[in-house]
């Protein structure tokens, strides 16, 4: 595409790439939802650096603006991927958007063989973007709710105990089993732990019953329960309420 350049975004662009994807994404018919899910621009910048060495991102300027960005988190080992955007302000957007996406495909590692994309319902254009590449929407949809502190539920019984490191097998049985097409594999979330992310659990010694994924980036006041889960046969017991 004429007069526009693309690059691999390095750690000195992150901050300006934060800022511009927020902006971005609080339109829902520009929402990704595996990009941003509300924190502030600091908390996504951190969130990008933490993910550094197995992200890669492509970006577009024209005219010295930033006007397209799209990437790519990836897990070799399991050898999926897991897309950002594509994220585009320009005329011809599914010109730049289809440009952005060839040049990732080029960048990510050959061991990465499923990619999956996780859009706002209302982000239409980008919704039809995936279906013209050959993606398959999914029958079921991801819900995203919002609680203020005044409103939360506190359980009379005490809370739930953070993962000891001798429960992490059982831990990642469970979430596999209930979550096995998660955007975070089970060991990126045990590694993330103490970074971005805590994990809460239910437990008979090292055992895990059930879980919490919690995330909470920097000083942003938000936090998010990410993945919440009970083994089958400990529900109906208030492990869930805890």
């Amino acid at each position: 595409m004429e007069n526009i350049t693309f690059h691999i975004a390095q750690k000195n662009d992150l901050s300006m790439l934060a800022e511009w994807i927020v902006k971005k994404s609080k339109e829902p018919e520009q929402h990704c939802l595996h990009t941003w899910s509300g924190q502030s621009i600091e908390g996504l910048q951190e969130q990008l650096l933490s993910y550094l060495s197995e992200l890669c991102y492509i970006i577009a300027h024209w005219d010295g603006k930033l006007k397209g960005a799209m990437g790519c988190e990836y897990d070799r080992d399991l050898g999926r991927g897991w897309l950002h955007g594509p994220h585009v302000e320009f005329e011809n957007w599914g010109g730049l958007a289809g440009e952005l996406f060839n040049r990732l495909l080029a960048e990510l590692p050959e061991e990465i063989h499923q990619l999956d994309a996780y859009l706002n319902i209302e982000n239409s254009k980008g919704r039809r973007f995936y279906s013209k590449k050959g993606f398959t929407e999914r029958d079921n949809y991801n819900y995203d709710f919002w609680l203020i502190p005044d409103r939360r539920v506190v359980s009379s019984g005490g809370g739930s105990k953070l993962l000891k490191k001798e429960q992490a097998t059982s831990f990642k049985q469970l979430y596999k089993a209930l979550f096995p097409e998660a955007y975070y594999s089970a060991e990126r979330v045990v590694q993330m732990i103490g970074q971005s992310h805590q994990v809460l659990v239910e437990a008979e010694g090292e055992t895990v019953l059930g879980f919490a994924v919690v995330s909470i980036e920097g000083d942003d006041p938000a936090g998010e329960q990410q993945f919440f889960g009970v083994r089958e046969d400990s529900r109906g017991k208030g492990y869930g309420r805890k």
